[in-house]
């Protein structure tokens, strides 16, 4: 599974170039985030990961220094 980036209310995947829209999210037993999110085309796709999986903008930078 790869990893995604929240960038404010949207996020960044992991082996995709577009950012997509949140339009909704739910933390799951298990550890695990579910979205449906919204490609800038208007495409709409669930994705589920574990919370491990999401790194906020901030944690990214930290991560490439």
């Amino acid at each position: 599974m790869s990893s995604i980036w929240a960038i404010g209310n949207h996020v960044r995947v992991q082996g995709m170039g577009d950012n997509f829209k949140i339009l909704s999210y739910d933390f799951i037993l298990g550890g695990c985030v579910e979205m449906i999110l919204e490609s800038p085309e208007g495409g709409r796709i669930f994705l589920k990961r574990r919370k491990s999986q999401i790194l906020n903008s901030a944690e990214q930078c930290d991560a490439s220094q």
